[in-house]
């Protein structure tokens, strides 16, 4: 069991944790200066999101409930197909930038076993541990997101914001659609989560705050950067990062900064494993077959994030261009089948 507290604080690192090396060069590519009105649109079309999912989330029990039913097994396969592939993205995520910035001499496959160890190790202890972890992570999160955008502030060229809708008004919309499914999908997860009554204004208030976050660091690499250098870069947010100095005379703690990433990646891996492994033990009785069960898949996982994309670069962005696309499949499927359950209960009831 979790609080409300740490509910609220673990929704705040879903909301941005799929932005990484995705979903901010997507953006930026499509949005160019207006890219922070996209983000505005973005996040109305994620709360509208999020707002069904609380709407269903009091109907939805994993569990004997979807075990009875052709829709409840549905769900059940669908939900876990999800979270693997969320689990799936945070390995090509922190392999793909942790091989190419950080540790470039370390094997892209020890990084991703170290990643798959900490989901192993943090769903072994439970959901109330690495979420208290989450509470203890979330002021230096803050901490270290502040000095970014103040420190960014001090070096924009308000001028890169101008003409407002330069590019295509097709391009802003595209661009607050990715924004929206971006932000919203992973707050599936949440919804395995029993034992925590939180109100629509908690429900929310992570989402918020998360995607305040992101828009202000679009905003900044806009403003440093400009939009027709920001959105040839895989990597903007953290090329502006090494722009940064502090007093004048503290400078190349990039890598520093980057923690927060780390944090939103861990947090959605650690969440990802937590629907997997409970999906899977609703599923197999049999602590042996649940176990082993379990173990395969996660390293199966591994293998195909590390073996197939991280080694063939040309399939990780091909992935990249239709993330966007396979995730909003998931949220209309997911939004339909448990949208069916409740008005099956309700009809039932």
């Amino acid at each position: 069991m979790i609080t409300k507290r740490q509910y609220k604080i673990i929704s705040f690192f879903l909301t941005r944790s799929l932005f990484l090396g995705l979903g901010i060069s997507r953006i930026l590519k499509l949005a160019k200066n207006d890219a922070w009105i996209a983000c505005i649109l973005g996040a109305i079309l994620g709360l509208l999101i999020i707002s069904l999912i609380y709407k269903l989330k009091k109907n939805f029990e994993l569990g004997n409930n979807l075990d009875n039913s052709f829709r409840g097994k549905l769900v059940k396969l669908v939900l876990f197909l999800f979270a693997s592939f969320c689990l799936h993205d945070v390995i090509i995520s922190l392999t793909t930038m942790a091989s190419s910035f950080f540790l470039t001499l370390t094997p892209p496959l020890l990084i991703g076993i170290s990643v798959l160890l900490i989901v192993i190790y943090g769903n072994y202890k439970k959901i109330s541990t690495f979420a208290k972890v989450a509470e203890l992570l979330l002021p230096l999160s803050v901490i270290i997101f502040g000095t970014k955008f103040i420190s960014c502030f001090f070096i924009t060229d308000y001028n890169n914001f101008l003409p407002i809708f330069y590019g295509q008004k097709l391009g802003v919309l595209k661009a607050a659609v990715s924004f929206g499914v971006l932000s919203s999908a992973p707050y599936f997860l949440l919804l395995t989560i029993k034992g925590v009554d939180v109100s629509y204004k908690e429900h929310i208030s992570g989402y918020l705050w998360g995607s305040l976050t992101i828009m202000f660091t679009i905003s900044s690499i806009t403003g440093v950067l400009g939009s027709s250098l920001s959105f040839l870069l895989r990597y903007p947010e953290y090329i502006i990062l090494k722009k940064i100095k502090i007093f004048n005379f503290i400078e190349n703690i990039e890598n520093i900064l980057t923690f927060t990433w780390l944090f939103d990646l861990t947090i959605l891996g650690l969440m990802s494993g937590y629907n997997i492994k409970k999906i899977l033990k609703t599923t197999f009785k049999k602590k042996g077959v649940f176990t082993s069960t379990y173990l395969l898949w996660l390293i199966a996982i591994l293998v195909v994030g590390v073996f197939v994309f991280n080694e063939h670069y040309t399939l990780t962005l091909s992935l990249y261009k239709y993330d966007v696309f396979i995730l909003l499949g998931f949220i209309l499927v997911l939004l339909v089948i448990i949208g069916l359950l409740k008005l099956k209960k309700d009809k039932v009831g």
